[in-house]
This record gives structure tokens, C-alpha cells and sequence, in this order.
């Protein structure tokens, strides 16, 4: 009885790692691809985003700290998924060389002051109106937000357009 209590605990442990020994609970390291200079001019990732964090639909608020730096803050839209992000925004270099210049990617470290902390990495469409990256969490998620507050988004004449503009965006998220 001792020897199958033994093997099951074995089994048990053996289970819980990876076949280099690592165990399964481990943080997975994000690797953020290479960033890239847009020739209109340095990305800009201040404003509202809306979209998911590893599937969970918020909103993501984002302020300029600095030349290449940003303050985050997410709030999930039934408010009980909250986190701040310490942003750093990568320089590269344009196609055409010269000095490096802010490219259309920002990486980040988080926390939601709950002991739950990670990293990832965002990247910026040329247009500005779009972010897509991934947030590590324990393991990978993806992240995915439009700009809400975009300056070629037109401004609804009055309160009733605005509110059937707001659920038009939320049936696009959604």
C-alpha cells in the first residue's frame, strides 16, 4: 500500500512539470516582436481603449508620463478586474536610418495591488486607432482594444445618436 501511495505521489509531482523540469505554475516570459517607426510620425498610445485583456472585456485608460513613458490603468466593464501598467515605449530605428525615434511598441509591467503582477507588450496600428499584444498573467493572453476617443470617429449630433453610437460599438466588440 505504501509503494502505490509512493507511485501516485510521484505521478502527482511528475505531472506538475515540464519535461525540462520546470514546473507548470511558472510565469511565462512574454517575448515582444521587434518595434517599427512609422514614417506619419512617433506613435501616440495616450486616450480610451476599449477591448479585452486575456478575454476580459474593459477599458483601458492611457497617460503620457514622459517622453517614453506611460501611466495604464484597465477596469473591467463589471468593475471587479482592475490593474495599473507601467509603460516603456521602445525606440528603433526608421528604414531610412538616422537617430532612433519612439517606435509603435510599448512594453509593460502590471499589478492590481492584489499580489497579482506580469508583463507584455502592445503594439500600435499605423493609424493609431487599434492596439494588439499580449499580457502574461500566469500564462499568455492575448490583448486586443480600439481607440474610443479616436479624432476621426465623428461626434454624435445628441444624446439619443450618442447612446445608438455606443451600442453600435459595443455589437462591434462584441
Amino acid at each position: 500500500m505504501a509503494r502505490l501511495l509512493r507511485a501516485a505521489l510521484l505521478l502527482a509531482l511528475a505531472g506538475g512539470c515540464k519535461p525540462n523540469g520546470a514546473r507548470v505554475s511558472d510565469v511565462v516570459d512574454v517575448t515582444p516582436p521587434s518595434g517599427e517607426v512609422y514614417p506619419e510620425g512617433a506613435s501616440d498610445f495616450t486616450g480610451e481603449w476599449v477591448g479585452e485583456s486575456a478575454g476580459i472585456f474593459g477599458t483601458l485608460s492611457i497617460q503620457r508620463l514622459a517622453s517614453d513613458r506611460y501611466y495604464g490603468r484597465f477596469v473591467s466593464e463589471d468593475g471587479l478586474i482592475r490593474f495599473v501598467c507601467n509603460l516603456r515605449q521602445i525606440r528603433a530605428t526608421p528604414p531610412e536610418g538616422g537617430a532612433m525615434l519612439p517606435s509603435n511598441l510599448v512594453t509593460f509591467q502590471w499589478q492590481d495591488g492584489r499580489g497579482g503582477r506580469g508583463g507584455g507588450y502592445v503594439l500600435i496600428n499605423r493609424e493609431g486607432s487599434a492596439l494588439t499584444g499580449e499580457i502574461r498573467y500566469g500564462g499568455l493572453g492575448p490583448l486586443d482594444f480600439v481607440r474610443t476617443d479616436a479624432p476621426d470617429m465623428e461626434a454624435p449630433a445628441d444624446a439619443e445618436t450618442a447612446e445608438a453610437f455606443a451600442d453600435e460599438l459595443d455589437e462591434q466588440a462584441g
